[in-house]
């Protein structure tokens, strides 16, 4: 997967991205951590500052040369440089690549959305028995959003923080819909503007993986609830892949 879209490439500004791949193992997969990614090298990459590839990797069985330097996903690459950590990676990209300017300092936004994906992960692993604890952190990152005129969670434009949750909220809206019969409460109108501004997103809409491939992620979970099956034809991998990327009818009264 090619997104540089340039005809020469200087080395020195061309890094490259090993991302988890879909179940054919070639395509891409989901994976919120490499998507993460995936979206801080698009944005960077409109900003003119670097180009870059995306490669997909399957984790259960890697090629030789990817074995050579590196044993897990995401993975940046760039010279000679290897970086595994996403932390890490945050950082190299910061001072290799300073803009456009991501970073972002409201740590009420970060604490605001710090929780929503570990009490996801307990709901749909059925830890958690009922949403309710889900729930509480959508309702309290509704809250935050709803204190707030910007389109994202630090303003106007994407930050890391958008490309760290964003990812995360459209596998809690698509899994949990389909391992729980969950819906997003429709009275979170701020969340749902929130989502909605992010499909507005080009950056978001390329990086964003097919439900079939998300549910497929969870599937893969030991502790993942079965997939009821009424809906196994619905997220069937080789069937057309389908995208959430619009509000639900629940939502716009439509």
């Amino acid at each position: 997967m090619s997104d540089h879209g340039f005809a020469d490439v200087d080395p020195n500004k061309h890094v490259v991205l090993y991302v988890r791949a879909g179940w054919d193992g070639k395509g891409y997969g989901a994976c919120p951590f490499c998507q993460r990614f995936y979206m801080v090298l698009d944005l960077k990459a409109k900003g003119a500052v670097l180009t870059y590839d995306i490669i997909t990797v399957n984790p259960a069985n890697p090629t030789d040369e990817f074995r050579k330097f590196a044993s897990r996903l995401p993975v940046l690459k760039h010279l000679n440089e290897v970086i595994m950590d996403t932390e890490e990676i945050q950082a190299y990209l910061d001072e290799t690549f300073p803009a456009p300017n991501l970073r972002y300092t409201n740590m009420h936004a970060h604490t605001a959305c710090l929780d929503l994906f570990s009490k996801f992960s307990f709901f749909v692993k059925n830890v958690s028995h009922t949403p309710d604890h889900l729930v509480k952190e959508l309702y309290n990152f509704d809250t935050f959003l709803a204190g707030s005129s910007h389109r994202f969670t630090c303003g106007n434009h994407l930050t890391y923080l958008d490309c760290n949750v964003l990812p995360k909220l459209q596998h809690i809206r698509v899994a949990s819909e389909a391992f729980q019969d969950f819906r997003i409460p429709a009275e979170l109108s701020a969340f749902w503007r929130y989502l909605g501004n992010a499909y507005k997103e080009d950056t978001f809409r390329k990086t964003c993986p097919s439900d079939q491939e998300i549910v497929r992620h969870w599937s893969e979970k030991k502790e993942t609830a079965p997939l009821p099956a009424r809906k196994h034809k619905i997220y069937s991998l080789e069937s057309v892949p389908r995208f959430t990327l619009a509000l639900p009818g629940y939502v716009t009264g439509k």
